[in-house]
């Protein structure tokens, strides 16, 4: 049908302390509490649709951090290889 309950639609926002003095008002950051069955349905479409995307080649390879396996930590341990490969044997 394409809808979504009304009660998924809901969040509880509530403040979390960061630092700082407690009185500040900027000192606190919203977090946002949904529906965990909305969540649920999140998590399925999204990794549905990753899939879709890269079983059918639909991504480039370049991105790094939000894509399974390729961690931005990864990205950056690719680049230092690929700096310490063109300061032993130049650029190519």
């Amino acid at each position: 049908m394409g809808r979504l309950p009304c009660d998924w639609k809901l969040a509880e926002v509530t403040a979390i302390y960061k630092n700082g003095p407690k009185h500040n008002r900027s000192n606190y950051r919203p977090v946002s509490l949904t529906s965990v069955g909305c969540k649920i349905l999140e998590s399925l479409i999204r990794d549905h649709m990753m899939n879709y995307f890269l079983d059918n080649k639909l991504l480039i390879t370049k991105p790094y951090g939000f894509i399974k396996n390729r961690s931005t930590a990864l990205q950056l341990l690719q680049i230092i290889d690929k700096w310490t490969e063109y300061l032993e044997y130049g650029v190519k």
